[in-house]
């Protein structure tokens, strides 16, 4: 199973929080549009093409090597969620520019916010999952 340093995964969160945050602050979709295309490309990409991956090994003087590690699928379907979400916002905003677009950017804000202070309820969400698939193929 791949894995991935929580240090690294901590910067996606923090960098999620930040943009996410700012964009809602300051009511910008380029913003939104910004995060979207960076979260995308890590999915289409994987973890080499992850911006904030990039930037703490930059930033970080540390050996990851020894650093605690998360399963790289749950990082991967955290990053869909996000992404999921923040293209249904994008979408809503430029078409209709409707308030409710930044709902979908404040579950993304809530998200990265709640895993950095220690639950990470896309990893609850896949383990719910997965329960209910193994469930479904035991019957």
């Amino acid at each position: 199973m791949k894995e991935i340093p929580v240090t690294l995964i901590k910067a996606n969160q923090t960098l999620l929080v930040t943009l996410t945050l700012a964009a809602i602050v300051f009511q910008n979709v380029w913003i939104v549009a910004m995060t979207f295309i960076l979260t995308s490309l890590s999915l289409l990409f994987g973890p080499k093409a992850n911006v904030a991956f990039r930037l703490a090994k930059l930033l970080i003087k540390k050996d990851l090597s020894k650093d605690e590690t998360e399963a790289a699928v749950l990082q991967q379907f955290n990053q869909r969620i996000a992404t999921s979400l923040l293209g249904i916002a994008l979408i809503i905003l430029i078409t209709t520019g409707h308030w409710i677009a930044w709902i979908f950017v404040g579950m993304v804000t809530t998200a990265a916010t709640v895993a950095l202070l220690g639950f990470c309820v896309g990893c609850f969400l896949y383990f719910q999952f997965k329960k209910l698939s193994y469930r479904l193929k035991t019957k």
